[in-house]
């Protein structure tokens, strides 16, 4: 069965909305944080400019609704619903890539309510660009969703006001309502927290945050989920396919054995 394609023309603006993450915190090189990545690897293979608006704020909630919201704090307010014309709709884009759930399920944001305002936001995206790539990146993993290291003492100073929900209950099932949102709005969905699940070394010593090795693997699984269904990133290497009459005879072997690359060279049509 051939696998359905998303998108087939290339991307010219990418427009990101999200939390601190996804603003790239805690990346000592810009060039990790993870939504420079993903452009970076766009640009390489679609082989045309890519325009990037990153507006993602660190501390960001969904919706007024979140336990954690205060009106008039800066990343908290204004929540994704109440920007999300301003920030996304405004930028009229081709790839329109959200990022939502951490800090709503650090502060215990019922899912019900979670998920009406995370559906208003990406159905009216839809509605106003039809034809855009739609890319919602699940919640990544951090050390809070370990409710029994959360409780020691080492972690205790970590837990900022009303973000304090422990557990992984909350955000793991996000992660499937996300998924469903998804697919009902003929977009992506990218499942970071299965990647990022206990892989405490590539977290900021924060416990939440990712170090550059951690926000350049994000990137890259947006990228290759991004790859997989959308056939507007292979064009480029079609092209050279074609340009260059690559073939399994002049392809290969860097730095394998000379015998091996002459032999397999010199056999034709060897692979089917």
């Amino acid at each position: 069965m051939i696998r359905n394609d998303l998108r087939t023309d290339p991307i010219r603006r990418l427009v990101v909305m999200g939390e601190s993450n996804a603003y790239g915190m805690t990346a000592g090189d810009p060039a990790n944080e993870w939504v420079q990545v993903l452009a970076h690897c766009i640009r390489r293979f679609q082989a045309e400019p890519v325009r990037v608006f990153n507006n993602a704020i660190p501390a960001n909630v969904i919706s007024p609704d979140a336990p954690g919201y205060e009106q008039g704090r800066f990343g908290t307010w204004p929540s994704a619903l109440e920007r999300f014309e301003r920030d996304m709709i405004a930028y009229a884009p081709d790839m329109a890539v959200f990022a939502y759930g951490l800090n709503d399920s650090r502060c215990g944001h019922a899912i019900e309510s979670f998920m009406a305002a995370y559906r208003t936001i990406v159905s009216r995206t839809r509605a106003a660009f039809p034809d855009a790539l739609i890319v919602l990146v699940g919640p990544y993993w951090n050390l809070q969703y370990d409710a029994e290291i959360w409780a020691t003492p080492k972690y205790r100073n970590w837990i900022f006001g009303k973000f304090d929900r422990a557990g992984d209950d909350l955000v793991t099932a996000y992660n499937r309502e996300i998924a469903v949102l998804a697919d009902e709005v003929g977009g992506l969905f990218v499942d970071v927290y299965a990647m990022l699940e206990g892989a405490t070394w590539l977290l900021n010593a924060d416990a939440c945050h990712f170090n550059d090795v951690g926000q350049a693997i994000i990137g890259y699984k947006v990228f290759g989920e991004i790859t997989a269904r959308c056939s507007f990133l292979a064009v480029k290497s079609k092209r050279i396919e074609e340009d260059l009459h690559l073939s399994t005879r002049n392809t290969g072997g860097t730095e394998a054995l000379g015998e091996v690359v002459a032999n397999c060279r010199k056999i034709e049509g060897w692979m089917r």
